[in-house]
């Protein structure tokens, strides 16, 4: 049984928030130049860590998604550890996955119940996961709308004034937001994928 608990970083060196201030060239040429992390320690006891690009590089690999989406294939219908370990997996790294990734896992999900709800042994592990990659993408179409944009008359921001479901686009927002500046109301749309439609001006009523 892996341990999960356990600190993929705790094995690196680690130096003070201070001792990295004091150091920071020597340091940080340890770090790109001779490929070690290392872990600072700040003040208030919480931790960062300092690593070459490099090592994100399996993450940001398209083929990663795609790996996972197969582990997750695999797992959907199977009555052994492997759905548990992919669900879990996927739930705590959810918000280093791509956009793409969550659409295409949610409907893989959505088509699985469709054709085997019947047969599959864990249907609740898999309702919890598309609810999660369905709560992931919520979050960040709302990041979306929330952007702050410049008005398209005197440059200057915005501000939300309010952000709606959209009741013909599942999962995606109606933006209307004030310039204060020009006092003039735009609006645009925001779809469940991240997408932004062209703003134009918005007339109550």
């Amino acid at each position: 049984m892996m341990n999960y608990e356990a600190s993929p970083f705790q094995n690196y060196e680690s130096i003070t928030i201070d001792e990295l201030k004091d150091q920071a060239n020597s340091l940080l040429n340890l770090v790109t130049e001779e490929q070690r992390p290392l872990c600072v320690c700040m003040n208030n006891s919480k931790e960062f860590l300092l690593f070459p690009q490099d090592l994100l590089a399996p993450v940001c690999d398209s083929d990663f998604r795609l790996i996972l989406l197969s582990a997750m294939r695999y797992a959907m219908g199977r009555n052994t550890c492997m759905p548990m370990v992919v669900a879990d997996y996927i739930k705590r790294h959810i918000q280093l996955l791509d956009d793409k990734f969550l659409v295409l896992a949610a409907d893989e999900i959505r088509r699985h119940f469709e054709d085997y709800a019947e047969h599959e042994l864990n249907p609740n592990l898999w309702q919890g996961l598309l609810d999660a990659l369905e709560t992931e993408q919520r979050e960040r179409a709302t990041c979306q709308a929330r952007k702050v944009k410049p008005c398209p008359v005197c440059g200057k921001p915005l501000e939300v004034m309010s952000i709606t479901d959209n009741r013909h686009s599942p999962g995606g927002f109606d933006v209307i937001a004030h310039c204060r500046n020009c006092l003039t109301d735009y609006e645009w749309f925001c779809d469940k994928d991240g997408g932004v439609s062209d703003m134009k001006q918005y007339f109550f009523g």
